[in-house]
C-alpha cells in the first residue's frame, strides 16, 4: 500500500489474474523501497514507543506485572550486588552498575530520559533510587519485542 509515495507497508504477493481485468495477466512491478536513514527511523520509533510506555507506567504498576519470577529474581540479584551494605537505596552510579549486572548499557541521554518520566523531582548523582525505581527503569530501557 503506497499513501502520499510513502510505503504503508505489507506483504505482496502473486494474485491470481482476474478474468475480468486483462490488465491483470501482467500486472506492474513494485517499486524499490529504499530506507534512507534506517538508524533515524528505529530511534525515532523507539522513541515514541518509550514515550507511550511512560505514560502507562506511571501508574506504577506493580513491577511482577512486568516481569516474571526468574526475571525479577535477576533484577534483585543485580540490585543487592551494588547494594551489598542493604541499605535499600541505590545512588545514580550504582543504578548504572546494576544496569550492567543485567546486560543493560543504557545511553546518557536514555537513562536521563527514563529517570524523569519516573520522577518529579531533580535528578542528580545524589538523588536515590529504590528497588522499584531501579525493575520500572529496567523495564522502560527493556527492548520491544517484536511480534
Amino acid at each position: 500500500d503506497w499513501s502520499s509515495d510513502v510505503c504503508k507497508c505489507s506483504i505482496y504477493s502473486e494474485m491470481e489474474p482476474d478474468p475480468n481485468v486483462p490488465a491483470s495477466e501482467h500486472p506492474e512491478p513494485l517499486p524499490k523501497l529504499c530506507l534512507l536513514k534506517p538508524d533515524s527511523v528505529i530511534a525515532q520509533e523507539l522513541t515514541r514507543i518509550r514515550a507511550e510506555r511512560a505514560h502507562h507506567r506511571a501508574a506504577r504498576v506493580t513491577v511482577d506485572e512486568h516481569f516474571t519470577p526468574e526475571e525479577l529474581e535477576a533484577l534483585r540479584v543485580a540490585f543487592a550486588r551494588v547494594d551489598p551494605e542493604e541499605k535499600g537505596v541505590l545512588d545514580l552510579a550504582q543504578m548504572r552498575e546494576a544496569f550492567t549486572h543485567i546486560g543493560m548499557d543504557p545511553s546518557d541521554d536514555e537513562l536521563e530520559s527514563v529517570l524523569a518520566s519516573m520522577r518529579t523531582d531533580v535528578i542528580t548523582p545524589n538523588t536515590f533510587f529504590t528497588f522499584a525505581d531501579f525493575a520500572q527503569a529496567c523495564d522502560f530501557l527493556s527492548p520491544v519485542e517484536s511480534s
